[in-house]
C-alpha cells in the first residue's frame, strides 16, 4: 500500500513537471522575438488603447491638460484609454518600436524620427484659435546683456532632448547658420533640460544663459505667469511647424482608426467635449498629413542627418561635433 501511494504521488510529481515544462516552453515560443510574424496584437480584443505622452511639460500639468481627452475617447470608443506619460522624447519611438503604445501625441522631430523608423500615421492636431503650428525660440534674460550670437561664446544653453524640433534640430540650424558647428566648444557649458519648460526655467534660475523652448510652452507659461515677460526676451524663432499631431500605428486596427479620426475632427460639434478642449488649450483638432512637415523635412536635410540611423534615444547627452 506505501509502495502503491509512493508510486502514485511519483506520478503525479512526474505529470507536473512535463506539463509545467511544456508550459514555460510554450510561453517562451510565444514571445520569441525572432519570430514576431506570429504575434498579433489588436488593440480592440484587449479593450484598451495606450496613448504616449512625450514630456512637454511637467507630469501634473500633461495630466490636467490631457485626462479629460482620455476619458472622452473612452466613453465614445466603449474602450478602456490609458495615457503613458513618458520620461523622454526618444522613449515615444522605443515604445512604438516594441508595439507598447497605440497612440500618442507627437512632438514634430519625434514624429519624424518614429515615423522613418516604425511608420506611425498622423491623423489630426489641435488648432488654437487658428494656430495649429509652433515655433523654436532662441531666449535670454532681459538683464543679460545677450543679443546675438556673439554675446553667446562661452555662456551656458539649454537644450531639451535630442527627439525635438524646438529644443535641439532648430538649435543645430541655427547656430550652423551663423558659423558654430560645434555647440561644446563654443559654449562652456550645454546641458540637457528634458522639457521645454525646464529649460525656461533654467535660464529664470541662472541655471542657464540662453535656452529654445518651444513657443506655445513658452507663452502657455507667460499666460500662467505674466511677470515673465518682463524677465525674458526672445532674440529668434524657427520656421512653423506642426505642433502636438496625433498620431497612431499604421497597422491599427481600421474601424478604429477611422473612429479616432472623425471623434477628433469634430470635437467643436460636441457640447460635451467642450471641456476637453477647454483643457488643451484647443478650439479644435484639424486633419493632418506627412505633408504638413515639409519645413521640418528641409531643416533635417540641411543638416544631413538620416533618420533611420539617427541616435534618438541611447545617446542623449552625445556632444555634437559630428552633427
Amino acid at each position: 500500500m506505501i509502495r502503491a501511494k509512493l508510486l502514485t504521488g511519483s506520478f503525479i510529481l512526474l505529470c507536473l513537471f512535463y506539463f509545467t515544462g511544456c508550459s514555460q516552453e510554450d510561453s517562451a515560443r510565444k514571445v520569441d522575438l525572432n519570430k514576431t510574424e506570429e504575434l498579433t496584437y489588436h488593440v480592440i480584443e484587449s479593450s484598451e488603447i495606450k496613448i504616449g505622452l512625450v514630456p512637454e511639460q511637467d507630469i501634473r500639468n500633461m495630466a490636467s491638460r490631457y485626462e479629460p481627452l482620455a476619458g472622452y475617447l473612452g466613453k465614445k470608443l466603449n474602450l478602456k484609454v490609458a495615457l503613458i506619460y513618458l520620461d523622454n522624447y526618444g522613449e515615444v519611438c522605443d515604445k512604438f518600436r516594441n508595439r507598447q503604445l497605440d497612440a500618442a501625441f507627437f512632438g514634430s522631430f519625434a514624429y519624424a524620427v518614429t515615423h522613418a523608423k516604425s511608420k506611425v500615421e498622423p491623423i489630426a492636431r489641435p488648432d488654437y484659435s487658428g494656430i495649429s503650428t509652433y515655433r523654436g525660440l532662441i531666449i535670454v534674460r532681459k538683464d543679460s546683456n545677450i543679443k546675438n550670437v556673439t554675446d553667446m561664446k562661452n555662456k551656458r544653453l539649454a537644450l531639451v532632448h535630442r527627439a525635438t524640433y524646438a529644443g535641439y534640430l532648430y538649435p543645430l540650424y541655427y547656430f550652423k547658420q551663423h558659423n558654430v558647428p560645434d555647440l561644446e566648444a563654443f559654449f562652456s557649458k550645454v546641458i540637457f533640460s528634458g522639457s521645454h519648460d525646464k529649460a525656461i526655467i533654467a535660464v529664470l534660475n541662472g541655471q542657464a544663459d540662453i535656452a529654445l523652448p518651444k513657443d506655445l510652452v513658452y507663452q502657455r507659461m507667460v499666460k500662467e505667469n505674466p511677470d515673465l515677460e518682463s524677465k525674458l526676451t526672445v532674440l529668434s524663432f524657427s520656421g512653423p511647424v506642426p505642433s502636438n499631431t496625433f498620431c497612431v500605428r499604421n497597422d491599427l486596427d481600421s474601424g478604429l482608426m477611422k473612429k479616432l479620426r472623425n471623434i477628433l475632427l469634430n470635437l467643436q460639434n460636441d457640447r460635451e467635449a467642450g471641456p476637453v478642449l477647454a483643457s488643451l488649450g484647443a478650439t479644435s483638432f484639424i486633419e493632418t498629413s506627412d505633408k504638413d512637415y515639409s519645413n521640418l523635412y528641409e531643416t533635417i536635410k540641411a543638416l544631413d542627418i538620416d533618420l533611420n540611423v539617427y541616435p534618438y534615444y541611447e545617446r542623449s547627452d552625445m556632444g555634437f561635433k559630428n552633427n
